[in-house]
């Protein structure tokens, strides 16, 4: 079994990986269904994450690990859901 590796990236590199956006920042995301955090269960229409690392890339889309601001729970999104 492959464990996950951690790597880090310089500022300029990761700056190139999320277009703009860092590792601390706190973004506010949007979903055109309904949705509810797993953990809470408050509707996800607008609210704010903060970001905590790049995940990968889906289909050149760029996803990010975040932690919700309703209650904390960790989560990754896709960038199409920040507005």
């Amino acid at each position: 079994m492959e464990e996950n590796k951690k790597f880090e990236l310089s500022d300029d590199e990761l700056d190139t990986v999320v277009g703009g956006y860092g590792v601390g920042d706190t973004v506010r995301c949007s979903h055109d269904d309904i949705a509810y955090c797993s953990n809470c269960g408050r509707l996800l229409k607008n609210y704010d994450v903060t970001i905590t690392g790049v995940r990968g890339v889906l289909n050149g889309k760029t996803l990010y690990w975040v932690t919700r601001k309703c209650c904390g729970h960790k989560s990754s999104i896709i960038e199409t859901e920040i507005l």
